[in-house]
């Protein structure tokens, strides 16, 4: 039986065992990022763009944008709060 390996910085994640039960999640989606596409995102995202600019200018998905603010979030590569829900006027 296989197990899927995460690259994980030298923090531990079980392996998990590749069978029938398992979900997996985000298959459909492209998460690799071209060079610089990732700057541009939380340079973007800094400069107060929404996730749907970004994605538009990207030519990606809003989800994968959302995905990789996640990931700059947790690289702490953004200044502005991921959480901010700007007011309705």
């Amino acid at each position: 039986m296989g197990v899927v390996k995460f690259k994980t910085a030298g923090k531990h994640v079980p392996l998990i065992p590749l069978n029938g039960d398992n979900e997996f999640i985000f298959e459909d989606l492209e998460l690799v990022y071209l060079p610089g596409q990732l700057k541009r995102i939380a340079l973007a995202w800094n400069n107060w763009q929404t996730i749907e600019q970004i994605a538009e200018r990207e030519e990606r998905r809003e989800i994968e944008i959302l995905l990789a603010l996640i990931h700059l979030a947790d690289k702490e590569k953004i200044e502005r709060p991921l959480a901010f829900i700007p007011k309705r006027i």
